[in-house]
Order: C-alpha cells, then sequence, then structure tokens
C-alpha cells in the first residue's frame, strides 16, 4: 500500500529542482512513486501519512571506498605516524581474523549513520562480505582486490549473482600489483560494464617506488619476499596507471595525495572519477589531496572512509564536514552532498536506483544532521 512521507525539506539532488521545502515522497514497494510539495501531494493522497517532522532528507549515503574486512581493528593502530609506521603496525595485527560480531557492529554504524551503499575492497573474503552485506540489506559493489604476480584461473570476480549488487575487481596498487595483473582485472571489469578501484598516488613511498629512488617501504616489502623482480617505469603513478589503461569513465582512483597540476588533468582527460578519504589520510599522516585542484578540474568527486584501521569511524556526516571545515573556497551542500550521493552513483553505475531521490528509484534516504548542516549557515 502506497505511504507518503513528510519533512521540512529534502534534498533530492536533481539539477532540475536539488531542494524542496515541506517535502513529501509517496512511496510504495520500496519504490519512489512521487516526489514534491506537500501542499501539492498530499491534499489528493488517501493512503498513511507518516510525518517525519522537522528534518532535512537526503538520498541514502554511498560509502565510495571502505574495507570492511578490517573493521575489528578499530583503535588498535598508530596513526599519525606516517604510512611505513602504519603499514608495519597493520602487519602485526590479526588482520585475517574477522569476527562475525565487529562486522555486524560495523554495519550498524553503517546504517544508523544513513549509509544504503557501500562500496568495499575485499583482499581475503569477497563472498562473506558480500553475502553480509546482502543480508543486511545494503546496496553494494565488492570489489575483489587483484594483488601480486598471479592472475587467477578463472577470472578475479565470483560468478554469482546478487540481488542488491555486484562483485568487480580492484587493483590493489601500481606497486604491489603486477602489470600484467591490472591489465587484466581492468580487461575483466571493462568486459562486463563493472566499475574498477585501485588505490593511486597515496603517499611519498609510492611515488619514490614507481620513481625508482629508494624507499624504506620498498625495502619492507622486498625483505618479506614480495616485488622482487619489480622494475620501476620511473614516471609518476597516475602517468603509469594511465599507460597502463587503467583510467576511463569507469575507474575510481582512491586518494591522489600525491598528484600534480599534470596528473589531474590526466584523470580529467580519461573521465575517470577520484575518492577522497580525508580523515584516512589525516589518521596514517600521509598528507592533504589537493581537493580544491580536483574538485576545480571537473572530475566526479566522492567520499569514503577507508577502514577502522585508517579511521575512527565509517560516518559519513563526519567525513563531510572533516571535508568542509577544511575547505579553501566555496562548498555548497548540495556540493558536498553529491559527493556521498549522486556522484558515486555514477561511477558504480546506480544511477537508476539510488544518488537521487525521484520517481522510479529505491525509497531510500538519509537524515541530514543539524550539525553539518550548520556549516553552511
Amino acid at each position: 500500500m502506497p505511504e507518503l512521507m513528510r519533512a521540512r525539506r529534502a534534498f533530492v539532488m536533481t539539477p532540475e529542482q536539488p531542494m524542496i521545502d515541506d517535502a513529501a515522497i509517496i512511496t510504495d514497494k520500496g519504490v519512489i512513486l512521487e516526489i514534491g510539495r506537500f501542499a501539492d501531494l498530499g491534499p489528493v493522497f488517501s493512503g498513511p501519512v507518516n510525518d517525519l517532522g522537522d528534518v532535512t532528507l537526503a538520498p541514502g549515503l554511498i560509502n565510495a571506498h571502505s574495507h570492511l574486512e578490517l573493521c575489528h581493528l578499530r583503535g588498535r593502530t598508530v596513526p599519525d605516524k606516517g604510512f611505513m609506521v602504519w603499514v608495519e603496525d597493520l602487519l602485526r595485527q590479526p588482520i585475517f581474523e574477522l569476527p562475525d560480531d565487529a562486522l555486524a557492529d560495523a554495519c550498524r554504524e553503517l546504517q544508523r549513520t544513513g549509509t544504503v551503499m557501500v562500496a568495499d575492497i575485499a583482499t581475503r573474503f569477497p563472498e562473506r562480505m558480500a553475502g553480509f552485506l546482502e543480508e543486511s540489506g545494503f546496496f553494494f559493489v565488492i570489489f575483489t582486490e587483484a594483488i601480486g604476480e598471479r592472475v587467477p584461473e578463472g577470472g578475479f570476480i565470483p560468478s554469482r549473482d546478487y540481488e542488491l549488487g555486484v562483485g568487480a575487481v580492484a587493483g590493489h596498487s601500481l606497486y604491489t600489483t603486477h602489470t600484467d595483473v591490472l591489465r587484466a582485472a581492468k580487461a575483466e571489469s571493462s568486459s562486463r560494464n563493472l566499475p574498477f578501484s585501485i588505490h593511486l598516488a597515496e603517499h611519498e613511498d609510492e611515488v619514490a617506488i614507481m620513481a625508482g629512488e629508494p624507499s624504506p617501504f620498498l625495502d619492507l616489502l622486498q625483505g618479506r619476499g614480495r616485488l622482487l623482480d619489480f622494475e620501476p617505469p620511473c614516471k609518476a603513478p597516475v602517468q603509469q596507471a594511465h599507460e597502463l589503461g587503467l583510467l576511463d569513465e569507469s575507474t575510481l582512483c582512491v586518494h591522489c595525495v600525491k598528484v600534480s597540476e599534470d596528473d589531474i588533468e590526466i584523470i580529467r582527460r580519461s573521465g575517470a572519477s577520484v575518492c577522497l578519504c580525508p580523515r584516512s589520510n589525516e589518521f596514517i599522516g600521509v598528507g592533504r589531496a589537493p581537493w580544491e585542484a580536483i574538485r576545480a578540474a571537473g572530475i566526479n568527486v566522492c567520499l569514503g572512509t577507508d577502514s577502522l584501521a585508517s579511521n575512527h569511524d565509517l560516518d559519513l556526516w563526519n567525513e563531510a564536514s572533516y571535508f568542509k571545515e577544511r575547505y579553501q573556497g566555496d562548498l555548497s551542500m548540495e556540493d558536498a552532498l553529491a559527493m556521498m550521493t549522486r556522484n558515486p552513483a555514477r561511477v558504480f553505475g546506480v544511477g537508476n536506483r539510488l544518488g537521487t531521490l525521484e520517481p522510479g528509484k529505491a525509497a531510500v534516504w538519509s537524515i541530514v544532521p543539524d550539525s553539518f548542516q550548520e556549516l553552511f549557515d
């Protein structure tokens, strides 16, 4: 039976009408039927009305980058000491364990803060993660992480259909994943019309490794038997990713902390999107991405929380608030909301179901915290 939801206002995030005062949303069987002003829809609606009160609605949030396999490590890693120290500490943690209760707690936190879709990187348990998110009612992309020197027989992506999500593949990085593996992973993604993700230009050691310069992190990896035959391309990470054919409209470049103006232009021309994880970058101590230049270039920008091994929580409102408070320039509330709604929906190919509040889309939304709105007053 159709139901009408009323709220003080709603950011529907469509270009024609981004915000509606005294909003009404009519839904049925999990789908939005109509949305508009209550003054227009209310008098002619005969079903039940649920008045949500003095709240502002927005589309359900999309966390564009997470590592839920590490959700049991909240508060157990060393912050603000640089990437090398953080990785060494992480490798001492029980990273191959994942208690169900920790995963359940993480999912409840995501739901409580308005997240309806998760783009998750799964290094060890992709099918388990997909099943858990499906059972919990999330839309999702589970990126099986390609790492190392071998292309798996039968491909990277498990052959299984899900009602609310898809399996996909992500390259871990340009230096931990062999070039042949990266090309194969991207080719499989493209052949199946799936998004592709890669950590790109995250820290100084990555830049040094790619340039063939001394790197304590490379020494650490080789001491663990990895990258023993690595041949540095002597190029910047973004340039190398471009020349490997990894950048196009379906690619999400995660972090992009160490990028130049030329790198930003390469990303822009390729049509790739960028996922910024500002609190994770601060937590680890790798620096701050040039947010303003990336946005000014017209690149499709998303937000992600990254993992609880490198962040304090999975709350995208906290991520966006951190971003707004430190952004040097004009950033409207619609701009900030877009990075958590319609922008990630675009790169993940779910714009027909999520990202805006309009007829035919899933009847899912978030409530904008008052503290977040106050940042734009």
